[in-house]
C-alpha cells in the first residue's frame, strides 16, 4: 500500500505526522522537519524568496542547494539540484487550480495516485489571511482525490470538510447550527 504524507505547518496537527514510518513524507523546506521528508518543495518564485521581507531564514538559497529531492517551479541555474514541478502532467490529472504551496503538493500526490494521502498541519482556518481563499482550492483536491478512490486521512482535528454554518446570514437571520444532520 503506497501512503504519501502532506505536512503542512499549522501546530494542531503537525507533530501528528507519521515521519519516518511507512508514509512517503513531504513537506515544505521552510519546515524546521525538513531533513526527515523525501521530498520537500519551494513553489515561490526565487526573485520573492531573496526580497528582504520574504521571512527565510539567513541562508535560505545556500540552504535550498542542499536539498536532494527538492521541486521548484522551474530549474533555476542557481539551485542546480532542484527539480522543475510537473505541471503540465500534473494539470492533466488534477486541472490548473493552485492557490497555495501545499496544493502543489496534494496535486501532485493525486496525480501519482497512491493508495492514501494524508494530510497534517494542514488547517487553513484564519479566514482573515490568505488561507481564506486557499481552502476552497485543497477542499477541491480533497474531493477530486476521493473521486479518484484515494483515501484521504484528515486528522480528527483537522477542520478541513468539515461544516461551519455559524454566522452565515440568511436575510435577516445568523443561525447557530451546533448539531447538523444528528451530529455534533
Amino acid at each position: 500500500m503506497r501512503k504519501i504524507a502532506i505536512i503542512g505547518l499549522a501546530p494542531s496537527t503537525h507533530q501528528l505526522a507519521p515521519i519516518k514510518l511507512d508514509w512517503g513524507c513531504w513537506g515544505l523546506r521552510w519546515d524546521r522537519q525538513y531533513f526527515y521528508y523525501d521530498r520537500l518543495f519551494e513553489m515561490h518564485d526565487l526573485y520573492l524568496l531573496r526580497e528582504p521581507d520574504a521571512g527565510r531564514d539567513e541562508g535560505y538559497e545556500d540552504k535550498l542547494r542542499l536539498i536532494e529531492n527538492l521541486y521548484m517551479q522551474t530549474a533555476y541555474d542557481e539551485i542546480p539540484n532542484a527539480q522543475r514541478y510537473p505541471f503540465e502532467v500534473v494539470i492533466q490529472t488534477t486541472g490548473d487550480y493552485f492557490n497555495s504551496s501545499i496544493a502543489y503538493l496534494m496535486a501532485m500526490a493525486i496525480h501519482e495516485n497512491p493508495d492514501v494521502i494524508g494530510l497534517w498541519g494542514v488547517d487553513m482556518t484564519d479566514q482573515k489571511e490568505e488561507y481564506a481563499y486557499q481552502r476552497p482550492n485543497m477542499e477541491y483536491l480533497i474531493g477530486l482525490a476521493q473521486g479518484k478512490g484515494i483515501d484521504v486521512h484528515l486528522p480528527e482535528s483537522c477542520p478541513l470538510l468539515k461544516f461551519r454554518g455559524e454566522n452565515i446570514p440568511l436575510g435577516s437571520l445568523k443561525p447557530i447550527y451546533p448539531k447538523r444532520y444528528g451530529v455534533l
